[in-house]
Order: C-alpha cells, then sequence, then structure tokens
C-alpha cells in the first residue's frame, strides 16, 4: 500500500470512528414518554413543564433557586447516574440543592424513566455562567458562608425573608409578624447559646408561633446559619 492510499485509509477510519462517538444512543421513546408521566406528577411542581423552574409554583418555596434542568451546559457536566442519585437521594446527600429525595415512592426504574425525559428538556443556552455542579459541591463543603447561606434560606428565609427583613413569602399568613433577624442590632447580637435555646424550646408557643426543630436537625448547621445572618446587615 503507498503512502496516499494509507492517509485515505486514515482519513476515512477517523471519519468513521468520528461518527460512531459522535451519536449517542437514541433514547428509548416509550420509557421517555413513562417518564414524562412520571415529571408531570411529581416534578413540575417546582422545575416547571420545561424543566427550567421559570414559572413552577414552587420554585422558590425553599428560598434555593431550583436547579435549571433545560440548561445544555449545566446539565452536560451531569452522568444520568449521577442525575438518578440527585432524584433518589435528594437533599440528604445534596443538601445545597434542598431537594427532596424520591426513593421512598419511586422505584429505580420509574426514575431512570424520569432521568431518560429530563435529557430530552435540556437545550443550548450557550456557555454556562454559573458554577459546574461540582463547584457547587465544593463551595458548600468548604465555605461556611455558603453553607449557612442555604441552610438560612431552606430554614428560616421563609417566615424571616431571604434578606432577613421579616418580608417572607409566609409572613403574610403568619400569626405574628416575623422579625427582622437581618438587622444591625439583632444580627449582632445573636450568638449560638441564645439561638439554640430558641429554636428547640418547645415551651414557648405562648410567645412564638416560629417551628420548634429538634437538635439533631439543627444544631449541626447552627453555627453557619449564625454565621450567615451576621453578613445581612452589609448585604
Amino acid at each position: 500500500m503507498n503512502r496516499h492510499s494509507k492517509a485515505i485509509l486514515a482519513i476515512v477510519s477517523l471519519f468513521i470512528s468520528s461518527s460512531i462517538y459522535a451519536q449517542s444512543p437514541a433514547p428509548n421513546p416509550m420509557l421517555v414518554e413513562a417518564g414524562k408521566r412520571l415529571f408531570n406528577s411529581f416534578c413540575i411542581y417546582c422545575h416547571g413543564f420545561d424543566g427550567s423552574g421559570t414559572d413552577a409554583p414552587a420554585a422558590n418555596l425553599s428560598g434555593v433557586p431550583t436547579g435549571d434542568l433545560s440548561n445544555e451546559a449545566y446539565m452536560s457536566h451531569l452522568t444520568d447516574e449521577e442525575i438518578i442519585d440527585r432524584v433518589a437521594y435528594g437533599e440528604e446527600r445534596y443538601p445545597y440543592l434542598q431537594m427532596p429525595g424520591w426513593r421512598s415512592n419511586l422505584s429505580d426504574d420509574k426514575i431512570t424513566a424520569i432521568v431518560a425525559y429530563v435529557r430530552t428538556l435540556a437545550v443550548d443556552q450557550g456557555p454556562l455562567q454559573g458554577p459546574t455542579p461540582t463547584e457547587r459541591l465544593e463551595r458548600f463543603k468548604k465555605n461556611p458562608l455558603e453553607r449557612g447561606k442555604i441552610h438560612f434560606l431552606r430554614y428560616c428565609s421563609g417566615c424571616h425573608g431571604k434578606k432577613g427583613d421579616g418580608k417572607g413569602w409566609m409572613a403574610a399568613k403568619a400569626l405574628s409578624k416575623p422579625v427582622a433577624i437581618g438587622s444591625p442590632k439583632i444580627a449582632s447580637n445573636l450568638t449560638y447559646d441564645s439561638v439554640k435555646a430558641y429554636v428547640t424550646n418547645i415551651n414557648r408557643w405562648d410567645k412564638s408561633y416560629m417551628p420548634v426543630f429538634s437538635e439533631e436537625e439543627i444544631l449541626p448547621k447552627l453555627p453557619d446559619i449564625i454565621a450567615y445572618i451576621k453578613t445581612l446587615p452589609e448585604q
């Protein structure tokens, strides 16, 4: 075989191999359709019909923005297995998502179907503008204020507001007006012991309708929450 023939053969081989790897397996239509039905039953309330979460009624209830499943640049960083794990375990394994885990309600096959459908929602929105999934996790692990912000939004912002101004989405329905915990006077005087005594006190219902939290649930998060609250006056 002469040099010219070898060059042609190399080009043809490269073209064939590139075509093979460029083509991802076509999704199973029946699996996708089953996933769509399940998505519309369990997921649209936070993520919306298109996966963006833009108009979903419960998208912002926790205070933490709902993940945009329609962002191809973000979703491309996640394997199917990683998405399945997030759907199954939610905030138990990924607390920065503040998303419920569905493994008690949905079988592995149903979660797999949901993920197959979710893959069809992603569209090209240009380069990723925010952090990747790995970067979000690393921020949460390494930055106490990042953890504090997530936990504050999750546990406190509904009543006390995202800015700590007492104007959370539940404030209008509360029997007593939530405290503006982010005011300079209040934030600067918060201590771990005082907050612990208050949020875990089951005998204060005559003074406050604020939920009582179990020590097991809230105490590991409390130092980070307090540290974040103390930054609210600056914000």
